[in-house]
């Protein structure tokens, strides 16, 4: 009778020592282990795993429109000291990306940059930063441009919009058509129909859209939310500086967004 009795506690120790193993193995593994085994009731068939099971993290969509503040009604709007006497009609500029990283210090290289219109890379399209199109001030992508992007929920407190380059290779992808003629894929038009392009600061023809003293240009990606994200050009708090052969652009651009449910109960 004792020997019966001593191999029926046998189970019911192990139950009680296995929980407290398993939650010292846990406790010495950090989080980011999973812990997988079996028991069958008498202690000689036990076996536990441990293998790396990375965390999902959560996401939100963003939807991305474009517009312009104000058409400006001659170069005065443009505030520079260095600017043509010239009327400016059209600024051109061709879009291949538009992404956003949560570091206000991400540089060129930083991963962690999020593509907020994928259609871009594939379809590059030739936008006119003072366009109007009637009574809309939208800069009209089309539908495959301002699908949800899919993005980590995050904030976002640095937006670039990735422009072609003025000698694109022959791998990038190009739009059919150019307003630019053949002063390259970015330009300035004037009222004269002198057409200029545009110089930028680094080798990569881009503009930076970060944080500055009385705009915040800083937006939130809620997990499983949805974010209507503005960005708008305002021509009046931009300013050019021109030469004879190039146009140094400083463009001022504000970011407002709205979470799905703030327009609906707007309307």
């Amino acid at each position: 009778m004792q020997r019966t009795s001593a191999m029926e506690s046998a189970p019911r120790v192990f139950r009680k020592v296995f929980p407290a193993v398993l939650l010292l193995c846990l406790a010495n593994s950090g989080c980011n282990s999973c812990y997988s085994g079996f028991w069958n009731g008498n202690g000689s068939g036990l076996a536990v795993s441990t293998s790396s099971c990375p965390l999902t993290k959560a996401t939100g969509a963003v939807i991305v429109r474009m517009s312009v503040a104000s058409a400006p009604p001659a170069a005065a709007a443009f505030p520079s000291p260095f600017a043509s006497p010239r009327d400016v009609q059209h600024i051109f500029v061709t879009l291949h990306g538009i992404e956003a990283h949560p570091s206000v210090m991400a540089g060129e290289d930083s991963s962690g940059w999020e593509e907020l219109v994928p259609d871009l890379k594939a379809h590059p399209m030739q936008l006119d930063l003072l366009a109007v199109n009637g009574d809309s001030r939208s800069l009209g992508l089309p539908a495959s441009a301002t699908a949800p992007a899919t993005i980590p929920a995050d904030e976002y407190r640095q937006l670039r919009l990735r422009l072609v380059s003025v000698h694109p290779s022959a791998d990038d992808v190009i739009p059919e058509s150019n307003d630019c003629g053949n002063v390259g894929w970015n330009c300035i038009v004037f009222a004269d129909r002198s057409v200029q392009p545009l110089e930028f600061d680094s080798p990569v023809a881009e503009f930076h859209i970060t944080p500055e003293r009385g705009i915040d240009n800083v937006f939130r990606v809620l997990p499983d939310d949805v974010i209507h994200l503005s960005i708008e050009f305002n021509a009046a708090s931009s300013v050019f500086f021109a030469s004879n052969t190039v146009v140094h652009l400083v463009p001022a651009f504000s970011v407002i967004s709205r979470t799905a449910s703030s327009i609906y109960s707007a309307q």
